[in-house]
């Protein structure tokens, strides 16, 4: 047994609690304090080794990102079949169909009580989502195709940003109130997400896009859907429970699991839609598309709130998470600056939004790797 002094705030799981003999403090806060544990150095290894493990999650990311592609097709053509008219019947099962994927992954790493992948996943998605639209922006630099975005952007974006702010005050302060085993940021992000979903609902919106060419009917469109959702499930299920036994099992921690592996496995069908759309020039939907992604990534944490079973989730939290969910509120901030451009002076005034935000990420991922 050996003594060290770790950061301690909330309350800690059963399962942590029984590795732990508390020499100082009750086991319970309702502020930061640090105290000394002494602790029985009893890392349970798994039968699987690491290289299996990684084959594992480089397989079941592979079968989602796929899973996923085909979901976000058969959802845009059951919307168009079904005549799902409006913005929050369409577009809803739309987003609901792009972030499958995080939404299983959530689920699955919070039943078995790792917070850090849980908060990790959906905070390192906004990251990743923002880096894929910035470097694509460089990429296809000569078409400056930030400076065609449509103000109406600018509504979804304050409401990403909203619910970047609660994530940072949720994971920065105690709030000792739940109700329906939600805490209350939890309570706080659904609730903003509903009322600004309302709230866009009624903005102007683009054009619907012309129906999808395809020879499936409606039955099979759903079928088909409701077969790769279940494919989703398992695969995000994986996702979660390999990375969860890799951070266990070698030096990789669980926010750098959570914040990084799989934020970007579940991340890659955003990314390719991302692409399509900027080699078609239509930074319109690129836009739309991470924004409202990164909105509903955020707001699904309340699912993985409610299945966590050890108490306070945001509270169990890595403090590294804190300081992604603020650059997560930055890269956010850029993109909405990007967007209130007209014009730029020349080549290097436009790229120096995207250039300063990849190096934000850069740095963000060199400090989860290293601290």
């Amino acid at each position: 047994m050996y003594s060290v002094q770790i950061p301690f705030h909330g309350r800690f799981p059963e399962n942590y609690c029984s590795n732990l003999v508390i020499l100082t403090g009750n086991g319970e806060c309702k502020h930061r304090k640090h105290f000394t544990f002494a602790v029985r150095h009893e890392r349970s290894r798994s039968p699987i080794n690491s290289v299996t493990l990684l084959v594992i999650f480089i397989i079941s990311a592979i079968l989602s990102v796929f899973a996923a592609t085909q979901l976000s097709k058969y959802a845009n053509i059951i919307s168009h079949k079904a005549k799902l008219g409006g913005f929050l019947a369409g577009t809803l099962l739309l987003s609901i169909a792009t972030s499958l994927p995080e939404l299983t992954a959530t689920i699955s790493a919070s039943v078995i009580g790792n917070a850090d992948i849980v908060i990790g996943n959906g905070v390192g998605s906004i990251l990743f989502n923002m880096f894929v639209l910035f470097l694509l922006d460089v990429h296809f630099r000569k078409k400056r195709l930030f400076l065609t975005v449509s103000h109406n952007h600018l509504y979804t974006g304050y409401l990403a940003l909203f619910l970047c702010v609660l994530i940072t005050l949720g994971l920065g302060f105690d709030f000792d109130v739940s109700l329906f085993e939600l805490g209350f940021t939890s309570l706080a992000l659904v609730t903003v997400y509903l009322v600004g979903m309302k709230f866009l609902s009624g903005s102007p919106q683009e054009e619907d896009k012309p129906d999808p060419v395809t020879t499936s009917g409606l039955g099979s469109a759903i079928r088909r859907f409701l077969l790769f959702a279940v494919i989703i499930f398992i695969t995000g299920s994986s996702l979660s429970v390999t990375g969860d036994a890799i951070s266990r099992e070698t030096a990789i921690s669980a926010t750098a699991v959570g914040s990084l592996m799989i934020a970007l496995a579940t991340s890659l069908p955003d990314a390719a839609s991302v692409y399509t759309a900027l080699r078609l020039s239509n930074m319109n939907l690129a836009v739309g598309t991470l924004l409202g992604s990164n909105a509903f990534n955020i707001t699904i944490l309340a699912a993985g709130d409610f299945f966590y079973p050890g108490g306070n989730m945001w509270q169990a939290a890595s403090d590294d998470l804190l300081y992604l969910s603020i650059i997560g509120f930055l890269l956010t901030t850029i993109v909405m600056v990007t967007i209130k451009r007209d014009r730029t002076r020349n080549m290097w005034t436009y790229l120096l939004p995207s250039s300063l935000a990849l190096a934000s990420y850069v740095a963000v991922v060199g400090y989860i790797l290293t601290s």
